[in-house]
């Protein structure tokens, strides 16, 4: 049979065939599409340095002891506010999105200056003197601040649920709204054993009080719960006298952010002196809208209420 010869279709389209079009790309699409942000459950998961073993072992963590030793069957439990900081004014330059909780590029620059600022006057002080950032982690990742509302807590497996669950209660009829606060100077403050030394943003005192209120909340559970009081010899008050919101609480004013750590005692510690900050760091605003509870490596958010009103800063 002979073979039938067919057109090459190739020679007859070539004089039809239109070049493609190329798509216009606009100047915007042109940079790098910028990620969404990653949901704060899973932010939660690495917002701490991650223990390789059980053992106290402190070469494996700059020289640090835990304060509570570590035993099987119970659950290292803290209470705190995490900061979202933000800057009074809009910066008219776009910053980068960055987890909740930890600062921008320029606010970290800001709070890094700070902490550079204070290891070269200590390193005048004392030879011996090494200053750890708390504004990352050993592998350069950014870390989220906090405010605590409870010492290191321990409980067993059994209060896990029954702590939570009262904390929770505390919180919410606590008549806290969400709040912002603002810096007011740089400090050293040591932990209970005074064997670390933070280098401590204060924070000023807001019209309602807040810190105060939740405070007494979180340390209420902690006591029911047989565990040691943030800041007990300040909050314990005269049974039935009422204090009011604007008069001054030293467990209130003893709330601060840590940003830096140290092993040796500064030469500030010892005098506890107020170290003024520049004007771009006491302009930074600091909302607070949830608190936190981390229990083991579990994290449990307890959202605020919304404010009514913006509240008054002094």
């Amino acid at each position: 049979m002979a073979l039938v010869a067919y057109s090459d279709s190739s020679d007859s389209d070539k004089g039809d065939a239109q070049p493609m079009k190329k798509r216009k790309v606009s100047d915007g699409a042109k940079g790098k599409t910028a990620l969404p942000p990653l949901p704060s459950t899973f932010q939660d998961l690495y917002s701490s340095t991650v223990r390789t073993s059980t053992q106290d072992d402190p070469a494996l963590h700059g020289g640090r002891k835990r304060v509570t030793p570590h035993i099987e069957g119970n659950w290292p439990t803290h209470v705190y506010l995490e900061c979202k900081l933000s800057f009074a004014r809009s910066s008219p330059v776009e910053m980068p999105r960055v987890a909740k909780g930890r600062p921008n590029p320029e606010e970290a620059q800001l709070l890094a200056g700070l902490i550079a600022a204070q290891h070269a006057d200590d390193k005048v002080a004392s030879e011996q003197s090494n200053i750890h950032s708390l504004l990352q982690n050993d592998l350069g990742v950014s870390l989220p601040l906090h405010v605590s509302l409870s010492r290191p807590l321990v409980l067993r497996t059994e209060q896990k649920e029954p702590f939570l669950d009262r904390l929770k209660n505390a919180i919410l009829t606590s008549g806290v709204h969400t709040f912002t606060v603002r810096p007011y100077g740089l400090r050293w403050h040591s932990n209970e054993s005074s064997s670390r030394y933070f280098l401590v943003l204060g924070l000023e005192r807001t019209q309602r009080a807040e810190m105060s209120s939740l405070l007494t909340a979180c340390n209420r559970v902690a006591k029911a719960f047989d565990q040691p009081l943030l800041y007990a010899e300040d909050t314990n008050t005269e049974k039935g006298k009422r204090i009011d919101a604007r008069t001054p609480r030293p467990a209130e004013e003893k709330c601060h952010i840590s940003i830096a750590w140290s092993l040796d005692a500064p030469e500030s510690s010892q005098s506890g002196e107020v170290i003024p900050i520049p004007s771009a760091v006491a302009g930074l605003e600091i909302p607070f809208s949830e608190i936190k509870v981390r229990i083991g490596q579990d994290v449990t958010a307890v959202a605020l209420p919304a404010a009514r009103k913006k509240a008054a800063i002094f």
